[in-house]
């Protein structure tokens, strides 16, 4: 089953309302040197493709530098790493992302509407990459495709959950020391401040999975 709306202080609001910022890569697939890759970006490597998820700029010695990558392939989900010199080529799979509302999860499938078109379709639950915990009936997901087939799907960066879980803060007890654990209205085990009292929203940053601010 998926969250719905959570009403609080008289006021019905969303779970979560942020937009996915992912925007097309081009209209075909390109070439790029390896220094201007970005995390999010898909490569094709091996007649596979591969998000981005780590890019790093490591200087080595007497070279003029290495970019280190940690790839995630998008059919296996397996993580590896890859090196390239900054003026490598490196092919760019031309992915569109477009807006889908969540409307509701059967086992491994998680059914999607495009509000504009109202096309349907089923994702494998596997495509959100670990993020489905939060999704939610009614929330923006970008799906992301590839010769029209649906390869990734992210939810947005942030969510708003409410704290069903927390234990109470300690009389006399500031907002600046420790954190203590809570148990978001989704199942997940997040630290939070003091403050933070079971019934709160809070929102979480959905890549860390770590408390952003009271809401």
């Amino acid at each position: 089953m998926l969250g719905r709306l959570v009403r609080g202080s008289g006021l019905t609001r969303a779970l979560a309302q942020a937009r996915t910022p992912w925007a097309v890569l081009g209209a075909r697939d390109a070439s790029k040197q390896a220094n201007d890759l970005r995390t999010g970006n898909v490569i094709e490597l091996n007649e596979r493709l591969l998000e981005v998820i780590k890019f790093q700029h490591v200087n080595s010695g007497r070279q003029s530098g290495l970019i280190q990558l940690e790839l995630r392939d998008l059919k296996t989900r397996n993580k590896q790493p890859a090196k390239f010199r900054p003026s490598d080529s490196v092919e760019v799979a031309h992915i569109e992302d477009r807006p889908f509302s969540v409307l509701y999860r059967e086992g491994a499938l998680v059914h999607v509407m495009d509000a504009r078109t109202f096309e349907q379709m089923a994702l494998d639950v596997e495509l959100f990459g670990g993020q489905e915990q939060y999704l939610i009936e009614g929330m923006e997901v970008a799906v992301a495709q590839h010769s029209g087939q649906p390869v990734l799907a992210r939810v947005p960066p942030t969510v708003t959950l409410v704290v069903a879980e927390a234990a109470p803060a300690m009389k006399g007890e500031t907002a600046a020391p420790s954190y203590k654990p809570a148990v978001l209205s989704n199942g997940l085990s997040v630290s939070v401040p003091p403050f933070v009292n079971q019934g709160d929203a809070v929102v979480v940053d959905t890549a860390s999975n770590a408390f952003v601010r009271r809401a």
